[in-house]
């Protein structure tokens, strides 16, 4: 949505004329600096700002940013330069994180299964007065000789 706000007339623009008949126009330090506000603290975009404050150029907002913040305006922002091994490092433990918290959901739901089994089996044994667990240290049972097998 447009603000519809006319350019601060007080003072914010000085015109002169070059070789060439065009217009050039110098802003004051105050105008640049309540359109810098504007554009970073998010109100207004660079666009929206050009056009309410009738400013010409597509980098000139960006160049006053760029100057406030102690930039010149053919320097570009310094870079610092990549760490391919720390990025690559990053990215694996953020990968290891995520399989760490996988793994730890898998087991919080396997160990609820095993309760719930371990349960079921408890109330089946009271309900039908049989024992299901395997009693550890129990004899095999030998499985009978039917009449038909020959005893060697």
């Amino acid at each position: 949505m447009r603000r519809k706000t006319s350019p601060d007339t007080s003072g914010s623009k000085k015109q002169s004329s070059n070789r060439r008949g065009a217009q050039q126009l110098f802003y004051t330090e105050a105008f640049k600096q309540k359109i810098v506000n504007e554009v970073l603290s998010g109100k207004l975009n660079k666009r929206q700002a050009s056009l309410i404050y009738g400013i010409k150029g597509n980098a000139t907002i960006l160049y006053w940013i760029n100057q406030s913040q102690g930039l010149k305006g053919y320097e570009a922002k310094a870079k610092s330069p990549a760490n391919f091994a720390e990025m690559k490092k990053n990215i694996q433990d953020k990968k290891l994180e995520e399989e760490n918290k996988e793994l730890k959901e898998l087991l919080r739901v396997a160990e609820l299964r095993a309760d719930l089994w371990q349960h079921a089996i408890e109330v089946a044994e009271k309900k039908f007065n049989i024992d299901i667990l395997k009693k550890y240290g129990a004899q095999q049972s030998t499985p009978s000789k039917s009449k038909g097998q020959k005893e060697k």
